[in-house]
């Protein structure tokens, strides 16, 4: 019985403990994807970077970071805050990055605003905005006379649907 005692005294603090740091765990997720990504897109990892994106903005994501590592070299990228939503539990980060134009080797800065959703506990980039600095960090192709509107497409759709499921 004093085992008992014993092993109760020391297992329910180490039990209770366990159960407040379960409510940090989604922003040691958030913070961990966000790290990833904007260290992958550093270094020119744009494929891999856009695993960590809703299918819905994938494309957006691949053109809107095509020339990075290209034209476009980054020399550093610094998360600086991160903010979790409670009322629809995504998430916020806010991104200064530096980089230069290989055409010029001026060095810019850039400050991004990076939108995160939670799927299934997971967390994945659902855009990007440029909050200040220089604008052509964000290459954005203009649109042609014609083009389809900003709906996404049907596969897209059902793959945002897949990593729901996932």
């Amino acid at each position: 019985m004093r085992r008992l005692v014993t092993f109760c005294a020391f297992a329910f603090p180490i039990a209770l403990g366990g159960c407040m740091f379960q409510q940090f765990a989604p922003t040691q997720i958030l913070t961990e994807q966000a790290y990833a990504l904007n260290d992958e897109v550093r270094w020119a990892r744009v494929d891999l970077a856009s695993e960590r994106v809703v299918p819905r903005y994938r494309q957006t994501f691949l053109m809107s970071h095509r020339e990075w590592g290209q034209a476009v070299q980054i020399a550093d990228a610094d998360m600086t805050n991160v903010v979790m939503e409670a009322e629809n539990g995504g998430a916020i980060s806010l991104v200064n990055v530096s980089w230069y134009d290989r055409a010029t080797m001026e060095v810019r800065a850039t400050t991004l605003r990076q939108h995160w959703v939670n799927v299934d506990g997971n967390f994945y980039l659902d855009g990007e905005e440029i909050v200040s600095g220089d604008e052509r960090l964000l290459h954005l192709p203009e649109p042609t006379e014609g083009a389809a509107d900003d709906a996404p497409a049907e596969d897209e759709t059902a793959g945002d649907e897949a990593l729901a499921q996932h």
